[in-house]
């Protein structure tokens, strides 16, 4: 979760159609292209319209776990509130792929993020169990591929914020036997025991260097991860850690949510960590929010409004209970530990726009301006969607439904063949080769 300012598409145009979707990922290309079940955006007329039911859509960053856990709904029912990501909305906009990351946002005083990642992960695997008629947990591509094929969701794991922050081989190999297949290594805080983070500074007012990239701890947990085929996501490292990673790892990493600091002209990740990133044969996902120069623009120049645009959110990644654990707990601790972050949680589903932004909001075609940059830069291999669509901010898209503004908005920088890798074949080759390596 990337704490960089809200977004949100400018939509004069009505929902797109389910004709006008196929023509965008068909053209030139062999066989009609196109996606299942987009009712969402679809109409009566083009009903009969053929489909390929292997095409990929993929978002490399979601955050759905977190909402079962914390806000209870159910994210195969639609209109479900609360701003964010739901399976519902992203299905009738034709995601048919995902990597789901569970987030350990407040739980880094060690011991209890490994509980963290457990009761989360614990929570994903009995919700694909109960919806196993829409959705499935992918292990590998092939899986992947296998269950899209049966017009389900498929749904990759990953973590973000730590698994363990100690960094314990053990746990890591644990909780790949029960799933885990991409972490996201840097944990948004200072307090870990093998790499930097540039969040450090939102999470404990730690400094972002410590170690000057990674130790020995951390080059020990990369070969672990390039040993089980692991996917090492850089995002949230600063550039020493994003650069060290990348030259530890035997297998192609990802930055999976980024803004191109070259496009957005303030933050974002480098052209050289770019091109070092394709180098390795890995990627950069496009984030959906704070990517445009007119928004920040508009923050440069309402700091106190922007601040408040993000408060929600670095509140609630940024927790640490208000009390201590006293000797002879019973239990206390954890209960009160748990009431606080739920409630910091919540109130991300309270967010609003401030109405002064809504003229300077990102739009898709915004957004697809970060991807043909890549795909100048480096390749059109080298680059997908990563929207980090969470409660607390509004983004490209208003919702998940949307997804079809992004292709839309490719179509009119890249060629159809380029939006097929983008859109899903890039992270099927990128995962294929953590695997076998």
């Amino acid at each position: 979760m990337t704490f960089t300012g809200a977004a949100h598409c400018g939509h004069g145009a009505a929902a797109t159609t389910r004709r006008r979707f196929l023509g965008w990922m068909g053209a030139g290309v062999a066989g009609a292209a196109g996606l299942p079940q987009l009712s969402g955006c679809g109409d009566a007329e083009a009903a009969d319209t053929p489909v390929d039911p292997t095409q990929i859509v993929m978002d490399g960053h979601v955050h759905v776990t977190n909402r079962i856990y914390w806000e209870g709904i159910d994210p195969w029912q639609a209109n479900v509130g609360g701003g964010g990501w739901d399976f519902a909305r992203a299905r009738a906009g034709g995601v048919n792929c995902i990597i789901e990351n569970i987030g350990t946002y407040g739980y880094w005083n060690y011991d209890y993020t490994p509980k963290q990642s457990l009761r989360l992960l614990d929570t994903l695997l009995n919700y694909a169990t109960a919806n196993a008629d829409k959705m499935a947990i992918a292990l590998t591509p092939a899986d992947a591929r296998r269950i899209i094929a049966s017009n389900r969701m498929a749904v990759f794991v990953g973590c973000e914020s730590g698994f363990d922050h100690e960094g314990d081989l053990l746990v890591l190999d644990a909780l790949y036997k029960l799933g885990l297949r991409s972490v996201q290594f840097a944990t948004q805080t200072g307090f870990n025991a093998f790499a930097d983070s540039a969040a450090a500074p939102l999470q404990g007012g730690q400094a972002p260097v410590f170690y000057g990239g990674l130790n020995d701890n951390g080059r020990k947990l990369v070969a672990k991860m390039n040993d089980l085929g692991i996917l090492i996501d850089l995002t949230h490292g600063t550039p020493q850690t994003m650069a060290q990673l990348i030259a530890a790892s035997r297998a192609p990493v990802v930055a999976s949510h980024e803004v191109v600091k070259s496009v957005s002209g303030t933050t974002g990740i480098t052209d050289d960590l770019i091109q070092a990133i394709a180098a390795k044969g890995g990627l950069v996902g496009i984030h959906g929010t704070g990517i445009s120069k007119r928004y920040a623009q508009w923050a440069a120049a309402n700091p106190a409004i922007a601040a408040a645009e993000n408060s929600l959110i670095t509140a609630m990644v940024g927790y640490q209970p208000s009390f201590p654990r006293l000797p002879g707990d019973h239990g206390e601790y954890i209960a009160r530990f748990d009431s606080e972050f739920q409630a910091r949680w919540r109130a991300l589903t309270t967010f609003r726009e401030d109405p002064s932004a809504a003229n300077f909001i990102p739009t898709a075609d915004e957004w697809a301006e970060h991807v043909k940059y890549v795909i100048d830069l480096v390749g059109a291999d080298h680059v997908a969607l990563g929207l980090d669509l969470a409660p607390g901010r509004t983004s490209v898209l208003p919702n998940a439904t949307h997804y079809t503004d992004l292709i839309a908005a490719l179509g009119r920088v890249t060629t159809a063949d380029n939006i097929r890798k983008i859109s899903g074949e890039n992270y099927m080759r990128v995962f294929s080769q953590v695997q076998a390596t």
